[in-house]
């Protein structure tokens, strides 16, 4: 009986003892390879994350010797948009496949992560998804007042050159789009600009190279520049063919 005790009582001290070093040992080798927690790809909040850098720490893994297998683990810092939260940057320590590599190193590249809900510095890229659409926190910086603008601004032209969805909505449910456009305005030179406007999906017709429209500006102020959708679709519908 005593025996039997005293077993009990070195097992039950034995897995005490060595289960928390352990874990937090085979955790911390794990990050070192640049590896990611199971939990957190199983229980994080997926959202976007934009890539603003990217540092290979010359440490790479690989299955065999095929390159479609090799990873580098690299240091990446992201900006992280959340659904209704505040935009905040990240570092992970990652591995990444070298056939996307170049796609992240580019500028400008957008990925999938998943969020810690505790903690948002606990942040890790899951290339198995695609990124997310969110809703931008109220207040943040690409949620300026279109509103403001549009009724205080300087009537002027857009003459769109380029276009693309950024992923995200505002709080009215609109989806944001990154332009660069010349704008025409009455006593001030022809200027190009870039700029992120919300378009209802009634005006996406319109967003076409080449597509002149009316915009409200204030040109001392760059990339101040809100397109007057309203205006333009009302435009278009009445323009001749």
């Amino acid at each position: 009986m005593a025996g039997r005790s005293a077993l009990g009582w070195v097992a039950g001290r034995r897995d005490e003892g060595l289960e928390g070093p352990t874990v937090g040992f085979m955790d911390k080798m794990r990050s070192m390879a640049g590896g990611v927690s199971p939990e957190l790809m199983r229980n994080g909040i997926l959202a976007r994350g934009e890539v603003l850098d990217v540092q290979m720490t010359g440490m790479s893994v690989s299955r065999g010797d095929q390159v479609a297998t090799t990873k580098q683990v690299c240091n990446v810092t992201l900006n992280v948009i959340m659904d209704n939260v505040q935009p905040f940057q990240a570092t992970v320590k990652q591995q990444v496949p070298v056939l996307i590599l170049p796609q992240m190193m580019s500028g400008g590249a957008v990925v999938a992560v998943r969020v810690d809900p505790a903690d948002h510095q606990n942040v890790a890229i899951d290339f198995e998804n695609e990124p997310p659409t969110v809703t931008l926190a109220a207040g943040g910086p690409r949620s300026g007042s279109a509103a403001e603008l549009l009724a205080t601004g300087e009537p002027a032209r857009a003459v769109i050159i380029a276009s693309q969805p950024l992923g995200v909505r505002n709080q009215a449910g609109l989806d944001m789009f990154a332009f660069q456009v010349t704008v025409l305005c009455d006593g001030h030179l022809p200027y190009q600009t870039k700029m992120g406007n919300p378009v209802p999906d009634k005006a996406k017709p319109l967003l076409y190279p080449g597509a002149n429209v009316p915009a409200k500006v204030r040109p001392e102020q760059e990339g101040q520049v809100i397109i007057d959708w309203e205006a333009a679709v009302e435009e278009f519908s009445h323009s001749k063919p």
